[in-house]
């Protein structure tokens, strides 16, 4: 492990804020997370149905959830680093009818927003970026319906709700840990004494901000023969800040 890492290590765990936020480790280039994703053997090779295939414009290729149920808990974490307006999926396994019926579809589900931050040397001897983060739930119970086509949910948290929680998470970021901000300032030049400077806001959430999207299944339509979660496709509607 990297030296600058272990450093703050110890100086995480030294602080109060360790214990009440969140870690994300991000490998360079990563913008995708699934809590846990369903490996099958089909002709001698394992296949995954990872999270990836929820953006690849394929209906037939889903993301379905690893858990030992039917995995009621299970999340994907999805990055924008814009405000979040709006979600779109397909429901299921919609490669066929049958594949719908037989497969588990989302029933309900939440939705949150994840605000946080990193630090110049917060990387992992993987070269992985440490994120500390926080959830901000947007609503719980949320109905889907049981079809494949696509659905729309709009988020209620507005850009400039959004752009305030930023503000929030960075203020606790670096208040409650200095050490933080003047590696921060000595990386940017930035004098950085408060943090009401929309320019300074939007810089620092460039250089070292993280905003996602969080979708935890609630509920379930269980399937007729398996008892496997799935989605077929996601996307997000942004907007700046």
């Amino acid at each position: 492990m990297k030296a600058g890492f272990l450093l703050l290590f110890f100086f995480l765990t030294a602080s109060a804020l360790y214990s009440q936020w969140i870690e994300l480790d991000a490998l360079p280039g990563q913008s995708l997370w699934a809590s846990s994703s369903f490996s099958e053997t089909l002709g001698g090779q394992v296949h995954t149905y990872g999270p990836e295939a929820l953006f690849d414009g394929d209906m037939a290729t889903p993301w379905v959830e690893g858990a030992s149920d039917e995995g009621i808990g299970e999340d994907l974490i999805i990055l924008a680093n814009r405000a979040v307006t709006g979600i779109s999926l397909n429901n299921g396994f919609a490669r066929s009818p049958s594949l719908y019926e037989k497969n588990n579809r989302l029933k309900a589900m939440n939705l949150s927003i994840l605000i946080g931050f990193t630090a110049p040397g917060m990387v992992s001897e993987t070269d992985s970026t440490l994120y500390l983060l926080k959830e901000f739930d947007i609503d719980s119970g949320i109905e889907v319906s049981d079809t494949s086509e696509t659905q729309f949910f709009e988020i209620t948290l507005s850009p400039e709700e959004q752009m305030e929680l930023c503000r929030e998470v960075l203020e606790s970021f670096t208040g409650e840990n200095p050490f933080f901000l003047k590696m921060m300032r000595e990386e940017t030049g930035l004098a950085l004494e408060d943090f009401n400077s929309d320019m300074d806001l939007l810089l620092m959430m460039e250089i070292y901000g993280f905003l996602a999207l969080k979708l935890t299944i609630q509920d379930v339509y269980r399937g007729s023969r398996y008892n496997d979660s799935c989605l077929s496709e996601i996307s997000l509607q942004l907007e700046d800040f």
